[in-house]
C-alpha cells in the first residue's frame, strides 16, 4: 500500500491502527452511552 514505507514501518502502522482499534472498542464497551 505505502511502497516507500520499510517493512518494520508497515508493521509500526498496523500495530498502531490494531491499539487504537482495541483501545476504542474497550472504551465504548466500559463506558455505555
Amino acid at each position: 500500500m505505502f511502497p516507500m514505507l520499510g517493512k518494520m514501518d508497515s508493521l509500526n502502522v498496523a500495530t498502531a491502527a490494531t491499539l487504537l482499534l482495541y483501545e476504542a472498542a474497550r472504551q465504548r464497551k466500559w463506558k455505555p452511552s
